[in-house]
């Protein structure tokens, strides 16, 4: 079965996959556009306005435990999001800041062998990765990720 993914990277080039059909578009905004929220886990940075719904933005890097990548001096002016959701039109919906957007891939889970993913922290996402042209690549659970992202305790990221 060929199913179609969003290939991008986030901190020190870790590849990761969201389904095609859970991405809804790419966004870019600055950290100026951001409204904190207090208590929350650190992994949600806060919310924007998008078309006069609230947007949550969450560091996908920071909830996966993936470290700053020491080149880089000091953050970006302007982030680049992903925004996901169950399913289109949904009103759940969640921007993750991403590094880089490499496009849409198309990968045949029967021919390719999933590998359970234990290098990355967050358990509940229960990641599998796959490889390609010797380069691995996480999918990421877009439903696991909504389901449980407001269930953090602040101080478990």
């Amino acid at each position: 079965m060929i199913t179609d993914y969003f290939c991008c990277q986030l901190r020190q080039s870790v590849n990761v996959l969201f389904p095609l059909e859970s991405t809804e578009e790419v966004i870019s905004l600055t950290y100026e556009e951001i409204c904190p929220v207090p208590g929350v886990s650190n992994s949600l940075i806060g919310v924007v306005n998008q078309r006069g719904k609230l947007l949550w933005v969450l560091e996908l890097s920071d909830l996966l435990q993936i470290e700053p990548d020491n080149k880089i001096r000091r953050p970006p002016d302007t982030l680049t999001l992903l925004v996901l959701s169950s399913n289109h039109n949904s009103e759940q919906q969640l921007g993750c800041v991403i590094s880089n957007l490499a496009g849409i891939i198309s990968v045949d889970l029967i021919v390719q062998s999933l590998i359970s993913d234990s290098t990355l922290a967050w358990k509940e996402l229960k990641t599998n990765s796959i490889v390609l042209d010797n380069e691995k690549y996480t999918l990421i659970d877009v439903q696991a990720v909504l389901k449980n992202i407001f269930n953090l305790e602040p101080s478990n990221v």
